[in-house]
Protein backbone atom coordinates (compact mmCIF):
# COMPACT_ATOMS: atom_id res chain seq x y z
CA UNK A 1 0.00 0.00 0.00
CA UNK A 2 1.34 3.58 -0.66
CA UNK A 3 1.76 6.04 1.86
CA UNK A 4 -0.83 8.86 1.74
CA UNK A 5 2.78 11.36 1.16
CA UNK A 6 3.06 9.34 -1.79
CA UNK A 7 -0.28 9.74 -2.90
CA UNK A 8 -0.53 13.00 -2.55
CA UNK A 9 1.97 14.22 -4.57
CA UNK A 10 0.69 12.63 -7.64
CA UNK A 11 -2.56 13.83 -7.22
CA UNK A 12 -3.19 16.84 -10.01
CA UNK A 13 -6.78 17.66 -11.03
CA UNK A 14 -7.11 17.84 -14.42
CA UNK A 15 -9.44 21.08 -16.15
CA UNK A 16 -11.76 20.24 -18.90
CA UNK A 17 -14.59 23.24 -18.82
CA UNK A 18 -16.29 25.96 -17.15
CA UNK A 19 -19.08 27.61 -18.35
CA UNK A 20 -21.85 29.78 -16.92
CA UNK A 21 -25.63 29.19 -17.09
CA UNK A 22 -28.95 31.13 -16.22
CA UNK A 23 -32.34 28.99 -16.02
CA UNK A 24 -35.61 30.03 -15.83
CA UNK A 25 -38.30 27.65 -13.39
CA UNK A 26 -38.78 25.56 -16.50
CA UNK A 27 -35.87 24.14 -16.54
CA UNK A 28 -34.63 20.70 -16.20
CA UNK A 29 -31.48 18.39 -16.54
CA UNK A 30 -32.49 14.63 -17.69
CA UNK A 31 -30.74 11.91 -15.40
CA UNK A 32 -27.89 11.45 -17.29
CA UNK A 33 -23.99 9.47 -16.33
CA UNK A 34 -21.73 12.34 -15.68
CA UNK A 35 -18.15 11.02 -17.36
CA UNK A 36 -16.36 13.60 -14.82
CA UNK A 37 -16.24 15.75 -11.76
CA UNK A 38 -17.98 18.59 -11.42
CA UNK A 39 -18.03 21.69 -8.77
CA UNK A 40 -20.92 24.25 -9.39
CA UNK A 41 -21.44 28.04 -7.82
CA UNK A 42 -24.74 28.62 -6.97
CA UNK A 43 -24.84 32.20 -8.03
CA UNK A 44 -28.86 33.06 -7.51
CA UNK A 45 -31.48 30.75 -6.82
CA UNK A 46 -32.68 27.70 -5.92
CA UNK A 47 -32.36 23.77 -7.43
CA UNK A 48 -33.25 20.32 -6.34
CA UNK A 49 -30.09 17.72 -8.05
CA UNK A 50 -30.55 14.56 -7.32
CA UNK A 51 -27.44 12.54 -7.52
CA UNK A 52 -27.62 9.02 -7.70
CA UNK A 53 -30.78 9.12 -6.04
CA UNK A 54 -30.21 10.86 -3.37
CA UNK A 55 -32.29 14.24 -3.16
CA UNK A 56 -30.18 17.58 -2.06
CA UNK A 57 -31.30 21.24 -2.19
CA UNK A 58 -28.85 23.72 -3.72
CA UNK A 59 -28.95 27.80 -3.38
CA UNK A 60 -27.72 30.89 -3.96
CA UNK A 61 -23.91 30.95 -2.30
CA UNK A 62 -23.34 27.06 -2.39
CA UNK A 63 -21.01 24.97 -4.04
CA UNK A 64 -22.65 21.47 -5.07
CA UNK A 65 -19.84 18.71 -5.69
CA UNK A 66 -20.55 16.17 -8.44
CA UNK A 67 -18.79 13.03 -8.37
CA UNK A 68 -17.85 11.23 -11.75
CA UNK A 69 -19.41 8.47 -12.14
CA UNK A 70 -22.46 9.13 -10.81
CA UNK A 71 -26.26 9.21 -12.31
CA UNK A 72 -27.68 13.70 -12.11
CA UNK A 73 -30.66 14.89 -12.44
CA UNK A 74 -31.81 18.41 -11.79
CA UNK A 75 -34.79 21.12 -11.64
CA UNK A 76 -34.88 24.96 -10.89
CA UNK A 77 -37.03 25.63 -7.98
CA UNK A 78 -36.90 29.58 -8.96
CA UNK A 79 -38.13 32.02 -11.72
CA UNK A 80 -34.12 32.39 -11.62
CA UNK A 81 -31.38 30.06 -11.22
CA UNK A 82 -27.93 30.55 -12.29
CA UNK A 83 -24.23 28.97 -11.63
CA UNK A 84 -20.92 28.09 -12.59
CA UNK A 85 -20.27 24.72 -13.35
CA UNK A 86 -16.40 23.35 -13.35
CA UNK A 87 -15.87 20.43 -14.98
CA UNK A 88 -12.78 18.01 -14.19
CA UNK A 89 -11.06 15.15 -13.88
CA UNK A 90 -8.59 13.57 -11.39
CA UNK A 91 -4.90 12.48 -12.35
CA UNK A 92 -5.10 9.03 -10.14
CA UNK A 93 -7.49 7.04 -7.96
CA UNK A 94 -5.94 5.82 -4.93
CA UNK A 95 -7.20 2.32 -4.48
CA UNK A 96 -10.39 2.84 -6.61
CA UNK A 97 -11.75 5.91 -4.29
CA UNK A 98 -12.86 9.00 -5.50
CA UNK A 99 -10.23 11.81 -4.08
CA UNK A 100 -12.48 14.45 -2.62
CA UNK A 101 -15.37 12.30 -1.53
CA UNK A 102 -13.74 8.90 -0.13
CA UNK A 103 -10.58 11.07 1.00
CA UNK A 104 -11.55 14.56 2.05
CA UNK A 105 -15.26 13.90 2.75
CA UNK A 106 -16.61 16.16 -0.12
CA UNK A 107 -20.56 16.41 0.27
CA UNK A 108 -22.70 16.65 -2.26
CA UNK A 109 -23.53 20.68 -1.05
CA UNK A 110 -21.51 22.71 0.89
CA UNK A 111 -21.85 26.04 2.22
CA UNK A 112 -19.43 28.37 1.01
CA UNK A 113 -20.18 31.61 0.83
CA UNK A 114 -19.98 34.48 -1.63
CA UNK A 115 -15.96 34.55 -1.51
CA UNK A 116 -15.65 31.20 -3.02
CA UNK A 117 -17.30 32.69 -6.29
CA UNK A 118 -14.11 34.47 -7.26
CA UNK A 119 -12.17 31.38 -7.60
CA UNK A 120 -14.64 30.30 -10.26
CA UNK A 121 -15.13 33.84 -11.90
CA UNK A 122 -11.66 34.29 -12.66
CA UNK A 123 -11.52 30.55 -13.83
CA UNK A 124 -14.29 31.77 -16.28
CA UNK A 125 -12.44 34.93 -17.20
CA UNK A 126 -8.77 33.21 -17.97
CA UNK A 127 -10.11 30.41 -19.89
CA UNK A 128 -11.78 33.02 -22.31
CA UNK A 129 -8.46 34.99 -22.65
CA UNK A 130 -5.93 34.61 -25.41
CA UNK A 131 -3.05 34.85 -23.39
CA UNK A 132 -0.31 31.71 -23.37
CA UNK A 133 -0.27 32.06 -19.89
CA UNK A 134 -3.74 31.11 -19.37
CA UNK A 135 -3.37 27.41 -18.46
CA UNK A 136 -1.36 27.96 -15.46
CA UNK A 137 -3.72 30.61 -14.07
CA UNK A 138 -6.63 28.54 -14.94
CA UNK A 139 -4.63 25.10 -13.31
CA UNK A 140 -3.39 27.68 -10.03
CA UNK A 141 -7.08 28.49 -9.76
CA UNK A 142 -8.58 25.15 -10.03
CA UNK A 143 -6.04 23.86 -7.13
CA UNK A 144 -6.59 26.89 -4.95
CA UNK A 145 -10.35 26.34 -4.94
CA UNK A 146 -10.25 22.96 -4.35
CA UNK A 147 -7.69 23.63 -1.36
CA UNK A 148 -10.03 26.58 0.00
CA UNK A 149 -13.18 23.73 -0.21
CA UNK A 150 -11.20 21.52 2.13
CA UNK A 151 -10.03 24.06 4.43
CA UNK A 152 -14.09 25.36 4.75
CA UNK A 153 -14.69 21.03 5.19
CA UNK A 154 -11.68 20.79 7.72
CA UNK A 155 -11.05 17.37 6.23
CA UNK A 156 -9.06 15.02 7.79
CA UNK A 157 -6.07 13.26 6.49
CA UNK A 158 -7.32 10.80 3.56
CA UNK A 159 -8.41 7.46 5.02
CA UNK A 160 -8.19 3.94 3.65
CA UNK A 161 -11.26 3.80 1.66
CA UNK A 162 -12.10 2.29 -1.53
CA UNK A 163 -15.19 2.42 -3.70
CA UNK A 164 -15.46 0.98 -6.67
CA UNK A 165 -17.21 2.21 -9.75
CA UNK A 166 -19.12 -0.59 -12.07
CA UNK A 167 -19.55 0.76 -15.87
CA UNK A 168 -23.05 -0.33 -16.91
CA UNK A 169 -24.02 -1.02 -20.09
CA UNK A 170 -27.27 -1.00 -21.41
CA UNK A 171 -28.97 -1.81 -24.61
CA UNK A 172 -32.63 0.14 -25.33
CA UNK A 173 -35.07 -1.81 -24.06
CA UNK A 174 -32.90 -1.88 -20.83
CA UNK A 175 -32.57 1.69 -20.51
CA UNK A 176 -36.45 2.18 -21.16
CA UNK A 177 -37.29 -0.12 -18.11
CA UNK A 178 -34.71 1.69 -16.50
CA UNK A 179 -36.41 4.72 -17.12
CA UNK A 180 -39.96 3.34 -16.31
CA UNK A 181 -38.36 2.74 -12.61
CA UNK A 182 -37.06 6.52 -12.02
CA UNK A 183 -38.70 8.89 -9.96
CA UNK A 184 -37.28 11.71 -12.00
CA UNK A 185 -39.85 14.15 -13.46
CA UNK A 186 -38.90 14.68 -16.90
CA UNK A 187 -40.57 13.67 -19.97
CA UNK A 188 -39.25 9.52 -19.98
CA UNK A 189 -38.80 9.40 -23.79
CA UNK A 190 -36.77 11.94 -23.44
CA UNK A 191 -34.53 10.59 -20.66
CA UNK A 192 -34.67 7.14 -22.55
CA UNK A 193 -32.80 9.12 -25.38
CA UNK A 194 -30.13 10.76 -23.25
CA UNK A 195 -29.39 7.65 -21.54
CA UNK A 196 -28.92 6.03 -24.95
CA UNK A 197 -26.84 8.82 -26.20
CA UNK A 198 -24.21 8.86 -23.01
CA UNK A 199 -23.37 5.00 -22.87
CA UNK A 200 -23.32 5.25 -26.80
CA UNK A 201 -21.94 8.35 -28.10
CA UNK A 202 -19.82 6.96 -31.12
CA UNK A 203 -22.56 5.77 -32.89
CA UNK A 204 -24.06 7.69 -35.71
CA UNK A 205 -27.44 9.67 -35.39
CA UNK A 206 -30.16 11.68 -37.37
CA UNK A 207 -33.00 13.36 -35.68
CA UNK A 208 -34.93 10.25 -37.60
CA UNK A 209 -33.34 7.54 -35.65
CA UNK A 210 -33.32 9.84 -32.23
CA UNK A 211 -37.12 10.09 -32.84
CA UNK A 212 -37.33 6.45 -33.66
CA UNK A 213 -35.63 5.88 -29.86
CA UNK A 214 -38.34 8.44 -28.55
CA UNK A 215 -40.69 6.34 -30.06
CA UNK A 216 -42.21 10.27 -31.16
CA UNK A 217 -42.04 11.73 -35.01
CA UNK A 218 -38.99 13.59 -35.81
CA UNK A 219 -40.27 17.35 -35.72
CA UNK A 220 -42.10 16.28 -32.01
CA UNK A 221 -38.63 14.98 -30.91
CA UNK A 222 -36.33 17.77 -32.22
CA UNK A 223 -38.85 20.37 -29.80
CA UNK A 224 -39.15 17.98 -26.82
CA UNK A 225 -35.48 17.19 -26.97
CA UNK A 226 -34.78 21.03 -26.81
CA UNK A 227 -37.32 21.84 -24.47
CA UNK A 228 -36.12 19.42 -21.81
CA UNK A 229 -32.02 19.97 -22.63
CA UNK A 230 -31.63 23.57 -23.81
CA UNK A 231 -29.39 22.34 -26.53
CA UNK A 232 -29.81 20.79 -30.02
CA UNK A 233 -29.25 16.65 -30.06
CA UNK A 234 -26.67 17.36 -31.90
CA UNK A 235 -25.33 19.90 -29.64
CA UNK A 236 -25.20 17.71 -26.48
CA UNK A 237 -23.71 14.48 -29.14
CA UNK A 238 -20.95 17.03 -29.83
CA UNK A 239 -20.34 17.99 -26.02
CA UNK A 240 -20.26 14.61 -24.96
CA UNK A 241 -17.71 13.36 -27.52
CA UNK A 242 -15.96 16.45 -26.65
CA UNK A 243 -15.47 15.67 -23.09
CA UNK A 244 -15.01 12.08 -24.12
CA UNK A 245 -12.42 13.36 -26.00
CA UNK A 246 -10.83 15.58 -23.36
CA UNK A 247 -10.14 12.81 -20.96
CA UNK A 248 -8.61 10.13 -23.54
CA UNK A 249 -5.99 13.00 -24.03
CA UNK A 250 -5.23 13.15 -20.39
CA UNK A 251 -4.90 9.48 -19.54
CA UNK A 252 -3.70 7.72 -22.69
CA UNK A 253 -0.90 8.20 -25.74
CA UNK A 254 -3.61 7.52 -28.42
CA UNK A 255 -2.77 9.50 -31.06
CA UNK A 256 -4.80 12.03 -31.88
CA UNK A 257 -6.61 10.97 -34.78
CA UNK A 258 -7.14 7.49 -33.34
CA UNK A 259 -8.87 9.52 -30.42
CA UNK A 260 -11.02 11.68 -32.77
CA UNK A 261 -12.05 8.61 -34.21
CA UNK A 262 -13.18 6.73 -31.03
CA UNK A 263 -15.05 9.49 -29.95
CA UNK A 264 -17.19 9.57 -32.88
CA UNK A 265 -15.54 12.46 -35.46
CA UNK A 266 -14.90 10.79 -38.87
CA UNK A 267 -12.61 13.80 -39.82
CA UNK A 268 -9.65 14.44 -37.79
CA UNK A 269 -8.97 18.38 -38.86
CA UNK A 270 -12.76 19.34 -38.08
CA UNK A 271 -12.59 17.29 -34.88
CA UNK A 272 -9.28 19.50 -34.12
CA UNK A 273 -11.56 22.67 -35.08
CA UNK A 274 -14.37 22.00 -32.81
CA UNK A 275 -12.04 21.13 -29.90
CA UNK A 276 -10.21 23.90 -30.12
CA UNK A 277 -13.31 26.27 -29.78
CA UNK A 278 -14.11 24.22 -27.00
CA UNK A 279 -11.49 24.15 -24.93
CA UNK A 280 -9.15 26.97 -26.59
CA UNK A 281 -6.26 24.90 -27.10
CA UNK A 282 -5.49 22.48 -29.60
CA UNK A 283 -5.92 18.17 -28.84
CA UNK A 284 -1.96 18.22 -29.07
CA UNK A 285 -2.07 21.62 -27.11
CA UNK A 286 -4.18 20.30 -24.28
CA UNK A 287 -2.30 17.42 -24.08
CA UNK A 288 0.95 18.69 -23.57
CA UNK A 289 0.09 21.35 -21.39
CA UNK A 290 -2.00 18.83 -18.78
CA UNK A 291 1.08 17.04 -18.44
CA UNK A 292 3.82 20.44 -17.83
Amino acid sequence: MQSSSSFMNKIRFNFLYIDKYSFGRTWIYPESAIPYNMLRYIIDGSAEFIVDNEVVMVKKGQVSYIPEGCQLSCRALEDTFSFYSIRFTTSVFYEGANFLREYYHFPLVMDVGEEIESYFRNIYTWVRTEKKSKVFHVRGALDSLIASLIDILNADEPADVGAEFNSLEYNLEQIRERVKKSTVQTDPRIQTVIDYIMLNPTEEYTSAKLGDIAEVAETTFRRLFKDATGKTATEFIRQVRLTMAARLLLVSNDPVNCIAHDVGFEDANHFTRVFKQTFGLTPNQYRKRSQE
